[in-house]
């Protein structure tokens, strides 16, 4: 059970180098010319001919062909109906296999961790949010027990628990070895999560684990550094364990057809759904909702039915235009929106605002 809830988006993850959905493809083309992904050519140039065949689709329907959450969807329900104009039905699973390589280099490109020597740190403004959530669970009064829900495939703010001692708690073994951590669920899947090929079973590799095997070596006072644990996944499966796992981290489509993922995930969903029931707090940051995302309205929606009283829901965008806000307003019901409130302020904006809402005890 968690009093407070946060629910953090792309744009919580934009403010230390990681690009929103809209952004993506252009950002992963722009290291790909620059020379700064040598090692995703083939797979850059498989996702965008399937774009290219997809603009005979986009002649007849309506699809946004520059956001990768809607070339994620449109390639996944291709595979389930085993067309994609220009490829054979066997080709399209490579193809969705590039998509996620695509994904895995430019999020470990774009997301720059600071080191101090051999110590990596954590990237603004996640350092400032485990910060908060410690302030939350010790100094407020009273405590406050608190859970993250992210979309978000990078490992940023698993980052900022683990190097705050609070794990993270990923809801599914193995578990963290920390004595004290916080339930962080991850309903896309993330970079350090494996899929094994016997059961199909999703298995996080625990960050503890992973640097145990991967160091870096630096002298510099103040550097930064890139952490590929996407990349090396597969690579600390095979030497470092006897589990075989699958070639790609478990990445999963934004908006549609989660069906596929449930059994790997079904856990993970159903924690994050009563832990939103028992919260009396819930922060929503960085997260646009998307029209399309009906898994996430489902989410709030039968989350949110328990027996605590909802006191307080905040919604923190920088957008200013009133489409963000009114899409949330417009999925509330009667007896959250007189909770809500919208606030126009970046993730980073948004943790100095709520730390004042939990004053330490004097």
């Amino acid at each position: 059970m968690s009093d407070i809830v946060f629910i953090l988006g792309a744009g919580a993850s934009k403010q230390c180098g990681a690009p929103l959905m809209g952004d993506f493809l252009d950002v992963a083309h722009r290291l790909t010319r620059a020379g700064e992904i040598s090692d995703i050519n083939d797979h850059f140039g498989r996702v965008f001919r399937a774009i290219g065949a997809l603009q005979a689709v986009h002649s007849k329907a309506q699809l946004d062909l520059t956001n990768i959450e809607s070339i994620f969807t449109a390639l996944e329900i291709s595979n389930v109906l085993k067309r994609l104009p220009g490829f054979e039905a066997d080709e399209i699973p490579g193809v969705i296999a590039s998509l996620k390589e695509v994904i895995v280099k430019t999020l470990e490109s774009t997301i720059d961790f600071p080191t101090s020597r051999s110590h990596i740190g954590v990237p603004k403004p996640y350092e400032q949010f485990a910060e908060l959530v410690r302030h939350l669970r010790s100094e407020a009064h009273p405590n406050q027990s608190v859970s993250v829900i992210t979309f978000n495939y990078d490992i940023a703010v698993d980052m900022a628990l683990y190097q705050h001692g609070m794990g993270p708690d990923y809801g599914i073994p193995p578990t963290s070895r920390s004595h004290n951590p916080v339930s962080l669920f991850k309903l896309h899947g993330s970079l350090n999560w494996a899929q094994r090929k016997d059961s199909g079973g999703v298995y996080p590799l625990q960050l503890d684990q992973y640097f145990d095997k991967y160091r870096i070596q630096s002298w510099e006072e103040r550097g930064s550094c890139k952490i590929p644990i996407g990349s090396q996944l597969r690579e600390y499966y095979s030497k470092h364990t006897d589990i075989d796992v699958e070639l790609e981290p478990v990445i999963v489509p934004p908006t549609w057809n989660k069906s596929d993922y449930h059994h790997a995930l079904s856990t993970i969903w159903g924690k994050a759904a009563h832990n939103l029931s028992e919260a009396h707090t819930i922060f929503i940051c960085g997260y646009s909702l998307p029209e399309t995302d009906a898994f996430f309205k489902l989410l709030y929606a039968l989350g949110t039915v328990g027996t605590s009283p909802l006191e307080k829901i905040i919604v923190y965008n920088p957008d200013e235009t009133g489409l963000t806000n009114d899409r949330f307003k417009n999925m509330l019901g009667p007896g959250a929106i007189a909770r809500y409130e919208y606030r126009a302020k970046t993730f980073g904006e948004a943790i100095h605002d709520i730390k004042q809402l939990f004053p330490a005890k004097k």
